[in-house]
């Protein structure tokens, strides 16, 4: 009989499953159209999108949860330029890495807290941050990023821009 799955597994299984949505809403689509801005103030391309949603899901999932070295430079995220073969190798290995760290993380595990430098505001001072609290950011943050990117693409497959 197979032992049960923890519930940083099934954390790991909606993150999975977030970044594989992000992949298949870029399939089909050209490196040009990637790489383009959409025709509004601040936007971001497809292709910064996607790696911003790979570097923070990274950052929140594994360095800070698997005691790694930061190897993130954020706003170059949002300057990234390339393929969908580039951003997939990149997603590849970041899916890799989250199961590694998390698939056998046990529950007790999840209350264990966490010390990094955030933004002050982003948690209170008076509770300390969690690995529960970094792996729901990366849900939350991932989803989000995921939507910026469903909406971007209707609108480029559609012909609005």
């Amino acid at each position: 009989m197979s032992q049960p799955h923890t519930a940083a597994y099934h954390y790991a299984a909606v993150i999975e499953r977030t970044a594989r949505g992000a992949l298949a809403q870029l399939a089909g689509l050209s490196d040009d159209t990637l790489n383009r801005s959409a025709p509004i103030p601040e936007a971001n391309t497809l292709y910064a999108l996607a790696t911003h949603l790979a570097g923070a899901g990274e950052y929140w999932s594994i360095t800070l949860l698997g005691d790694r070295a930061p190897n993130r430079d954020r706003a170059a995220e949002f300057h990234a330029t390339g393929s969908l073969t580039d951003l997939t190798t990149r997603f590849e290995r970041w899916l890799a890495d989250l199961h590694a760290v998390l698939d056998s993380l046990p529950n007790e595990a999840l209350d264990r807290p966490i010390e990094t430098p955030i933004s002050p505001g982003w948690q209170p001072a008076d509770e300390p941050l969690t690995v529960r609290d970094c792996l729901l950011h990366a849900v939350e943050h991932s989803a989000l990023h995921l939507g910026h990117i469903q909406l971007t693409t209707q609108l480029f497959r559609n012909g609005v821009w």
